[in-house]
């Protein structure tokens, strides 16, 4: 197409855009570029509604709960999750991803490692969908690593200090290069007083 602008030919180039359709959205990405872009962190995240907690030892020992989100800002495809407790018996959350959560510090550890023995087998790829899930982790204060196959006993209660709940979320991506690990994790400060 040519325009006349006082006197001066002027061409004007017309660009169309095709694209090919998808099964990605806006609210979707693409499991290559997630993995290629190192984008997994930016996309999932473990957020604390508290920078710190303070509990009593009575409380403590009562049972408390610190809830916590995650939240997936886009739908991921081919995602697969692990387990991280020692015979890979953990179910997946809501998100269906496996949120691993420990409390530990000063020479003290509570986590659930160590739940039985469950089938080897390989977790299937699947698709993580946008958003935000509700999660909370639960604890009486004392030491333990879980019951295992023999109704493993809890240990000693944790005594006065500070220590750090950390809850991590583990796995791989498919991609057309192969399966690319993620690691993302989020910690809290636990007080305890007397």
């Amino acid at each position: 197409m040519t325009i006349s602008l006082r006197g001066a030919a002027v061409m004007i180039v017309l660009t169309v855009a095709v694209s090919c359709c998808s099964k990605l959205t806006p609210d979707t990405v693409d499991s290559t570029e997630v993995a290629s872009n190192g984008t997994m962190e930016s996309i999932i995240s473990i957020e604390f509604p508290s920078m710190a907690y303070r509990f009593s030892l009575a409380e403590v020992t009562n049972g408390i709960t610190i809830d916590y989100t995650i939240r997936v800002k886009q739908d991921i495809y081919e995602v697969i999750p692990r387990p991280q407790d020692n015979g890979s018996v953990s179910g997946p959350g809501p998100s269906g991803l496996f949120p691993f959560e420990k409390i530990s510090g000063n020479g003290q550890s509570y986590s659930l490692r160590d739940i039985g023995l469950g089938p080897q087998e390989e977790k299937p790829a699947r698709t993580i969908k946008h958003g935000v899930y509700a999660a909370s982790f639960e604890w009486d204060g004392r030491n333990w690593i879980g019951p295992s196959d023999f109704d493993n006993p809890k240990g000693d209660p944790f005594p006065p200090g500070s220590y750090t709940l950390t809850v991590r979320i583990v796995g791989e991506v498919a991609t057309k290069d192969g399966k690319k690990p993620y690691d993302i994790a989020n910690s809290v400060e636990v007080i305890l007083v007397p």
